[in-house]
């Protein structure tokens, strides 16, 4: 007879022996079976609780004579079937639909996900991050992934409503030495030149752009006319930087 302790537990001695008689062929064997089982059951299962959570998260349950009205909630779903909530969501956030999976099958990332389910797990992040963007919804199970793309997604968006109101031209190089150099000098104000001369005549071109941003009286006309000072600028200073860069690679090589 197997003794048992206070809380139920299996003795250790009982557990012990079993430990002893464990036979790696025959798990093998065993765990082959009940994996694929497993899988299988486990993919029906999440693929319930994925339809019942996106179902009950579109409907309302404030006016009964709505469209999509229902009475029901998808913590009260969880209760009803003895998940909980927590444990649901996180099975859900590992599940992808056959419907978008490159597989054809339902597929659960248990595991670390080889391409394919890389590529499905992508389709429906963004699926979940258009339906954000369409309703302005945002989920309480959204990943800190979901949410940093989302982010910029709108960041891109928002850049581009910008370039086409403003008509502003699309400058692609194969390096950007500014923002580049701007990003290594987030403490730097502005950098130091080597005479006083060369400080006076920058101060003179300072007050011109000022004089000419002046002109302006509309704010986002003064703001379009600063942009295009910038990039003027900012080209110049990719083209300079180029130049120095070339210089520096053949004095290298020159063994200068």
């Amino acid at each position: 007879m197997n003794k048992q302790n206070e809380s139920g537990a299996i003795a250790p001695l009982e557990l012990a022996n079993k430990i002893e008689r464990w036979n790696y062929d025959k798990s093998v064997i065993k765990m082959r079976k009940l994996g694929e089982e497993w899988t299988e059951f486990t993919a029906k299962v999440t693929r319930e609780l994925f339809l019942a959570r996106e179902h009950l998260k579109k409907c309302q349950r404030r006016d009964p004579k709505a469209h999509r009205y229902s009475e029901y909630t998808w913590d009260g779903y969880c209760g009803e079937i003895g998940i909980p909530r927590e444990v649901a969501n996180y099975w859900i956030s590992k599940f992808v639909p056959l419907e978008i999976s490159s597989t054809g099958k339902d597929v659960l990332l248990i595991k670390a996900p080889v391409k394919e389910d890389t590529t499905a797990s992508r389709a429906l992040m963004q699926n979940r991050i258009n339906e954000v963007l369409r309703t302005g919804n945002r989920p309480t199970d959204f990943t800190k992934e979901e949410d940093a793309e989302l982010e910029r997604q709108m960041k891109s968006a928002r850049f581009r409503e910008i370039m086409e109101t403003y008509n502003a031209p699309v400058v692609i190089k194969s390096k950007d030495y500014f923002e580049e150099t701007l990003r290594r000098s987030k403490d730097i104000a502005a950098f130091k030149l080597e005479t006083h001369a060369q400080n006076q005549a920058q101060m003179a071109i300072f007050e011109h752009i000022e004089k000419f941003l002046a002109v302006f009286d509309d704010p986002e006309v003064k703001a379009r006319a600063a942009f295009n000072i910038a990039l003027k600028a900012r080209r110049r200073a990719n083209e300079l930087a180029e130049i120095s860069f070339q210089l520096q690679e053949s004095a290298v090589e020159e063994g200068v």
